[in-house]
């Protein structure tokens, strides 16, 4: 029997294998440009977003860069302050479009939010136009006081127009010491103030939705126990009272609200006065005042917040400043014949 040999040839093997397409190739090509570009895209906008400003940008703040400072710890800084969304972004702003050794160490007050190539801007030119002056709004005062005092020391300072803007604001312009241009006007001290406050109160946010008042209801509340108390310990004590006569439905009988209406010291409060009519009367009214009496500082919120857990519905202060509390109507009785006879 004869055997066949077996025939090979290129050109045979060639057409029984699958042939690339062209077309397939075109697409594969068209999908990964489109996934580049997708992702530069994404790239691009997260950095633009990231050299914006951030909401919460300290407008009016002063910040002190110090001398000898390195750009990452200014970075660091600025980033802490909310001044820029990226200490990173910064960073290499600074390293790359700017001479890092010729930042200039100074108090920085931006008037208004900036870029991060704006910020790394002014920190290479300085801001050595910046005066700043010490404005110190104490704990309980109210917008007018802070209106009469600020208008001292601002020129440019419209009293009246204050009043009128920051009094509904009342209990929200918060007390702290603070360095500002001398040509800083009533609007930029308000804005100031209010910013200063949402600031302050954001770490709090949540503690606050865990209580069973409102923002407003709390800084009332504070602000009656700013004018009432005078340490942080005191201060809780004194939320756990009123707290607790608010619970019953008790009057909250707090002189500081009869010193706001009258504008009249503690001191000089008479019998007569605790019968005046008006919806501040914490004697002949239940509940809250209708608004803050003053603004507190962060010691007498915290306090209303996390107040010190006590049976008291009553105290009284002697003659040393010192806190007497008591359970019971009779209790406070004896108190009163024994610190204030």
């Amino acid at each position: 029997m004869t055997e066949t040999p077996l025939s090979f040839s290129p050109d045979s093997c060639r057409d029984t294998l699958p042939q690339p397409s062209f077309a397939n190739g075109k697409k594969l090509l068209f999908i990964f440009f489109l996934v580049v570009t997708a992702l530069l895209l994404g790239v691009f906008f997260l950095i633009k977003s990231s050299l914006q400003a951030p909401d919460d940008f300290p407008i009016g703040e002063p910040i002190v860069i110090e001398a000898g400072a390195t750009a990452r710890e200014i970075a660091t800084t600025l980033s802490e302050k909310r001044v820029v969304k990226s200490e990173t972004l910064l960073y290499y702003t600074l390293l790359l479009f700017h001479d890092p050794a010729n930042i200039k160490a100074s108090t920085y007050v931006f008037p208004e939010p900036l870029p991060t190539n704006e910020i790394a801007r002014r920190l290479s030119e300085g801001d050595f136009d910046t005066d700043l002056i010490r404005f110190t709004h104490i704990e309980g005062e109210r917008a007018s006081q802070i209106a009469t005092r600020a208008s001292v020391i601002l020129p440019a300072f419209n009293t009246e127009r204050f009043i009128a803007t920051a009094e509904p604001l009342e209990g929200k312009l918060f007390p702290e010491t603070y360095f500002i241009p001398i040509t800083f006007t009533d609007e930029e001290l308000l804005a100031l103030l209010l910013q200063t406050f949402e600031t302050q109160i954001a770490p709090l946010q949540e503690q606050i939705t865990a209580t069973p008042y409102s923002l407003n209801e709390i800084i009332t509340l504070a602000s009656i126990i700013e004018r009432e108390a005078n340490t942080l310990e005191s201060k809780q004590l004194v939320a756990s009272v009123l707290l607790n006569r608010m619970e019953i439905g008790m009057p909250l009988q707090a002189d500081a609200s009869i010193e706001y209406i009258l504008d009249k010291p503690l001191s000089e409060l008479t019998a007569d006065d605790l019968k005046i009519d008006s919806l501040y009367n914490t004697y002949t009214h239940t509940g809250l005042p209708p608004t803050p009496i003053g603004n507190p500082g962060l010691e007498a919120i915290t306090a209303v917040i996390s107040p010190t857990s006590s049976p008291y519905f009553y105290y009284l202060t002697d003659e040393e400043g010192e806190f007497h509390f008591a359970e019971t109507y009779n209790e406070h009785l004896t108190n009163i014949e024994r610190y204030l006879r």
